[in-house]
C-alpha cells in the first residue's frame, strides 16, 4: 500500500510543489527554528553557486553577487519566506533554476545536510 507523502501530486500550487524533494524540504523550513531556516537557506545558496561555478556559468565575482541580489532585492512581502532576507534570496535562486536543477539541488541538499535531517523527510 502506498503512503500518502508518497502519491503522486496531481495538484501543484506553488512552484516549489513540482518537484517532491523540494516541497518537502521548503515545507520544513518554513516550520523550523529561524536558526534551522538560515542554515538550510545558506546551504541552498551555496550548493547553486557551486554548481553555477562548475558548470561555468559564473564568469566573475559580479555574476555571483548579481545572482545573490537578484533574491535579496526582491520587496514582496506577502510570502512566508520573504520575511528574511537569506531564506528570501534562497527562494528566489532557486526558483530562477530550471525544474531539473531545482531537483537536482533539492536531493543533494536531502542527502548531503544534516540540517534537512532535523525531520524525517
Amino acid at each position: 500500500m502506498q503512503k500518502l507523502e508518497d502519491a503522486p501530486c496531481t495538484y501543484v500550487r506553488r512552484w516549489y510543489d513540482d518537484d517532491p524533494e523540494l516541497s518537502r524540504i521548503v515545507d520544513k523550513m518554513r516550520y523550523s527554528s529561524d536558526e534551522i531556516r538560515s542554515k538550510v537557506a545558506l546551504l541552498i545558496i551555496k550548493t547553486i553557486i557551486d554548481r553555477k561555478i562548475l558548470n561555468l556559468e559564473y564568469e566573475n565575482i559580479e555574476d555571483i553577487l548579481d545572482s545573490i541580489y537578484a533574491g535579496y532585492a526582491d520587496t514582496r512581502r506577502a510570502r512566508w519566506y520573504d520575511l528574511d532576507s537569506t531564506v528570501r534570496t534562497a527562494m528566489q535562486m532557486l526558483h530562477d533554476l530550471p525544474y531539473d536543477a531545482r531537483a537536482s539541488v533539492a536531493l543533494e541538499i536531502k542527502n548531503s545536510h544534516k540540517y534537512i535531517c532535523i525531520f524525517p523527510i
